[in-house]
């Protein structure tokens, strides 16, 4: 076979090589520079890349794997790789304890699909082939053997709306995820060895971009205790992971900052001069940057500290990953809060005594220095000590037996939740903030927040008062408050004899576009649990209420008695109309003079709204990516539970 001379030449290689495409390995990476020829066919121009292709090419057709062919009923592996031009995959299946290949699959990948994140590409290269190779997975049960996690990303696709289609697209075959073990053929070998990463992971990276370290990071807080995953890698891709526990209790923001800065402090005694630390954590991330302001003293001392750290290096970069890039480091937390600790033998664990940043000790607060409303509780219960006043004495007695006083920390009894843990004023200050305002904080109000509170399992005696106090001071809230339109006379009340009976629903945009131009977002609220069902959708059409009604009304809480919907052309129209007369349903429209009288969907579409304004602030395009985010908090009066990531649910509003 000798070498192309001219484009048309190429095309005919090409040709060829998508005829034997399933007898190469990874036949689209090994093709790519003549791909990068067709691309422009005038400048044709015969490269030494193209060339060492070329030989590469010819030396893998020399010696050729051998294909196998599966058997009825039999169990088929499937290994997937991918790299930043192209993905691929394997399907073999294992006969007298070896691995035979079946199938070779290989795509390249465009512009958009090479910036996918990398689990995304191996979730690609998974759909990649099952389409390709449907009656395989339609006749066989797929095990799909890698390191990365699939399942745990195809089973919850919050992040991605490509995520949820292949989702859906791989729940008719019977595919099983598990962790990829040994190599058991020469094959395989050859394979997962071309899929190894090299030094120069760019085209023409600059040599400062070469000899840069990486950081990989994660903290832990749990009811087990507390600890840190870490992840160094090399220039030379040689890479130390470490686990660090603490012996001190710690919030998952102070032990995402321990995180950065032990690995900070492991690569300053390496010497390391140019390093690019990751996190998924937003407020770390966004306090180093400078792009957040710290409120909190804690965090304000953790921020110094890492000020003065940033002289030792000559290049700091501190970015924000998704927490599905970071999966090893987020390991490795767990393994350093895990209560069977002792047991591992692979991974480097530490243990930190106590904080890094001084004064730190102020966290564990002594109520004997500090008197507040628990002094007295745990007085009596420690130690015997009464009121000199016989009647507070009395009063402190019969309260006291709803109080419980165990390992240096006091709980109080409840009617219907379990033991809660009591805060003096600084911890129940901070506990607000960071339920209200933090990083899945959603700006709630004042009575939802103490009732979210209670349900964490804290409580002080005034609890109540200050969550309305700080929503009453909080600027985002009162910026984008509702303005009071409350008649001058009571409305007419629309009763609703029972549950999911009657429905009232509305359309809420053109909002900011997003993925897949979806810009509008239907709403359907139950009158007497205040359920909402809520789906964004690219245009608004007759198919899509009709689809809507069947899917998130019929097909979840059987078929309504009413449906009330304002005159718009999507609900008042014939295709609508005659599905309501086939399943019985009664379709009532709001007055034309007064569209209001749907109030209950109006209320709701004003909620949703208004809580996309407090999170996303300038970020409008995010809004379907934090609808579950703003409204996942709030539970419907009868507590049933949801199941759909994108489902909007509220209660306890009022018209």
């Amino acid at each position: 076979m000798r070498p192309p001379q001219t484009i048309r030449d190429v095309q005919r290689l090409n040709g060829k090589i998508a005829a034997l495409s399933r007898f190469v390995s990874k036949s689209a990476e090994k093709c790519l520079p003549f791909f990068k020829i067709l691309r422009d066919p005038k400048g044709f121009s015969w490269s030494d890349d193209c060339q060492a292709a070329f030989d590469k090419l010819k030396e893998y057709l020399a010696s050729p794997p051998l294909i196998s062919k599966p058997k009825d009923g039999e169990d088929l592996y499937l290994y997937l790789a991918a790299t930043s031009s192209a993905v691929s995959a394997v399907l073999v299946r294992e006969e007298d304890k070896v691995q035979r290949p079946v199938y070779y699959v290989s795509k390249a990948l465009n512009d958009a699909e090479g910036r996918y994140p990398e689990v995304e590409k191996f979730a690609y290269a998974l759909i990649i082939s099952a389409r390709k190779l449907r009656p395989y997975f339609q006749a066989h049960t797929i095990k799909v053997l890698t390191d990365k996690p699939l399942k745990q990303v195809l089973a919850k696709p919050e992040t991605s709306g490509r995520l949820i289609k292949w989702s859906v697209e791989l729940g008719e075959y019977d595919v099983k995820f598990e962790a990829r073990p040994a190599i058991k053929s020469q094959v395989l070998a050859d394979f997962i060895g071309d899929n190894t990463p090299t030094e120069c992971m760019e085209e023409n990276p600059s040599e400062n971009e070469k000899r840069i370290w990486r950081l990989s990071m994660d903290g832990s807080s749990c009811l087990t205790g507390s600890g840190a995953g870490l992840v160094l890698t090399s220039p030379d891709w040689w890479t130390l992971e470490y686990a660090l526990r603490f012996k001190f209790k710690a919030t998952n923001n102070e032990a995402e900052w321990e995180a950065l800065i032990a690995g900070l402090t492991i690569a300053k005694h390496l010497e390391v001069q140019r390093i690019e630390a990751s996190s998924d954590s937003q407020l770390v991330v966004g306090l180093a940057n400078g792009e957040y302001e710290a409120r909190e003293d804690l965090m304000t001392k953790y921020l110094s500290h890492f000020q003065g750290m940033k002289s030792a290096f000559e290049v700091l970069r501190i970015v924000k990953v998704p927490r599905a890039e970071n999966v090893r480091a987020d390991q490795l937390s767990k393994i350093a809060t895990a209560e069977e600790l002792e047991k591992n033998k692979t991974v480097l664990v530490d243990y930190l005594d106590r904080p890094t940043i001084s004064q730190a000790e102020v966290m564990d607060i002594d109520v004997d220095h500090e008197p507040n409303w628990m002094t007295p509780f745990i007085n009596w219960l420690r130690d015997g000590i009464l009121p000199e006043d016989p009647v507070e004495a009395r009063k402190l007695v019969y309260r006291a037996n709803r109080f419980q006083f165990r390992d240096g920390i006091l709980y109080k009894r409840s009617f219907s939740f379990p033991w809660l843990r009591c805060l003096n004023p600084s911890e129940a200050d901070y506990a607000l903030r960071e339920v209200h305002e933090g990083i899945c904080g959603n700006h709630t109000g004042g009575r939802t927040l103490s009732h979210k509170l209670l349900r964490q399992g804290y409580y002080w005696p005034t609890m109540h008062q200050d969550a309305i106090n700080l929503v009453r001071k909080c600027d985002k809230c009162q910026r984008n408050a509702n303005i009071s339109r409350r008649p001058y006379q009571p409305l007419t009340s629309i009763t609703a004899p029972w549950l999911f009976a009657q429905w009232g629903m509305d359309f809420v945009g053109p909002l900011p576009m997003v993925t897949s131009q979806r810009k509008f977002l239907i709403v359907a609220v139950d009158y007497f649990t205040k359920w909402v069902e809520a789906e964004p959708l690219a245009t608004i059409t007759e198919k899509n209420t009709e689809s809507f009604v069947w899917k998130s009304i019929i097909c979840r809480f059987g078929v309504p008695r009413t449906i009330i919907t304002d005159n718009g052309k999507q609900f008042d129209c014939q295709a609508l109309r005659d599905f309501c007369r086939e399943w019985r349903i009664e379709h009532r429209l709001a007055s034309v003079a007064y569209p209001q009288s749907n109030g209950q969907a109006e209320v709701i579409n004003r909620e949703i709204i208004s809580g996309l304004k407090k999170r996303l602030e300038d970020s409008k395009g995010r809004w379907t990516e934090e609808l579950p985010v703003c409204y996942g908090h709030i539970e419907p009066l009868l507590g049933l539970q949801q199941e759909n990531p994108h489902t909007v649910y509220a209660s306890e509003l009022r018209l």
